[in-house]
């Protein structure tokens, strides 16, 4: 993964805004950012509006048909196309039931920190 990313980044295919997966970028540098506009701005006499968005579940409740089509729709090399089509078909869950293994293929959410 961690090849591809560096290759998004060469390709300048990532936002500069961007700190999460990133060298040298953490959620430090993203809030000096922030801090750097409100600095400019009071500097300025301007105005500063932040808008802050916790989406709860957002990972949890992705389908994975419409992140696989956002790839489709964007220059997405193929072999990271590959790559995540490969890691959500073989996304299942298995439960162990009284009667036994139980399990399902997982059509939503993605796992973190993986």
């Amino acid at each position: 993964m961690t090849q591809r990313l560096t290759y998004q980044e060469s390709a300048n295919s990532l936002n500069d805004r961007q700190h999460g997966f990133r060298e040298g970028k953490s959620v430090d540098t993203a809030i000096n950012e922030l801090l750097s506009k409100f600095q400019t701005a009071i500097k300025d006499g301007s105005h500063v509006l932040v808008l802050s968005i916790d989406i709860k579940g957002a990972f949890d409740n992705l389908k994975h048909r419409a992140l696989l089509k956002s790839l489709d729709a964007r220059t997405c090399p193929i072999n990271i196309n590959r790559l995540f089509r490969s890691l959500l078909k073989t996304m299942n869950v298995t439960l162990l039931t009284p009667q036994g293994r139980a399990t399902k293929n997982q059509n939503q959410g993605c796992p973190q920190d993986s």
